[in-house]
């Protein structure tokens, strides 16, 4: 999308957006809900979704920005949409903090054993670093649900198993997207695609100059990263050390790249 002043509006209602969120999370850490900032931030959701409708947002080249919309225009991902249905679902105030007790009152429909694991003031946290991670409507059906899983595997605070499972998509995303390339076109060429491991998927898309040569580069730091979370033994290390939730991120722009 080419209208640089809508861009830029864009950018300035998502980071009003952003900054209206976190006074509304301040506030329910605090125990007290603030009416108006709810208010203030309802409006500007209405505002940005009557704009949004003016645009086709997966022409917005900026990645970031395209995802942030996507989420809003979809009421989905943000921290702010999931409380909104949290709120709708309880009578009983919302209460929750970093020193939350399993003891005290539950307002989550989780299991005890779960809640041991991770506190909600933890996993929103955690969900709130992977709320705006979305792709295009273009990606298949079947990856967008694996990589919201992978996201749900984050929150819950297993991290480690959530990075594994980046890796394995990754696997199914580069063998997907290449079965549209000429030399995989018959279906016995399709079959035979099914059989290669990882390494050679990237390998022979980098040969060939399929896809963003940077998307190829990502994958590459994932799987060396990867290997080393699955042997923590191994004397090799990979060149440049990624956290968990850089191995998420990292994944969700590569899978964006394949199928753009």
């Amino acid at each position: 999308m080419n209208d640089i002043e809508a861009i830029v509006e864009f950018r300035d209602l998502v980071a009003k957006f952003r900054k209206t969120e976190r006074y509304l999370i301040q506030a329910i850490l605090k125990n007290n809900i603030d009416d108006q900032a709810f208010a203030a931030m309802g409006t500007l959701v209405v505002t940005i979704k009557e704009k949004l409708a003016q645009y086709d947002i997966l022409k917005v080249d900026d990645l970031l920005l395209r995802n942030d919309l996507i989420a809003i225009r979809e009421s989905k991902d943000f921290l702010y949409f999931k409380l909104l249905e949290i709120i709708s679902e309880n009578s009983e105030p919302l209460v929750f903090g970093p020193e939350w007790d399993v003891g005290s009152d539950i307002y989550y429909d989780v299991k005890e054993e779960i809640l041991a694991r991770v506190s909600p003031h933890k996993l929103i946290t955690n969900k709130m670093r992977l709320g705006a991670l979305l792709v295009g409507k273009t990606m298949p059906e079947h990856l967008k649900a694996h990589l919201r899983l992978i996201k749900e595997c984050y929150a819950w605070d297993f991290h480690s198993a959530a990075a594994i499972y980046c890796r394995v998509i990754l696997e199914d995303g580069f063998r997907e997207a290449l079965k549209s390339k000429p030399e995989f076109r018959m279906p016995q060429e399709k079959k035979n695609l099914e059989e290669w491991s990882l390494d050679w998927l990237l390998n022979h898309s980098r040969k060939k100059g399929y896809f963003y040569p940077e998307a190829i580069k990502r994958a590459y730091k994932i799987k060396g990263n990867v290997n080393r979370i699955v042997h923590p033994t191994s004397t090799r290390k990979p060149h440049v050390q990624m956290s968990e939730l850089e191995i998420i991120k990292d994944t969700f722009y590569i899978l964006e790249m394949l199928f753009r």
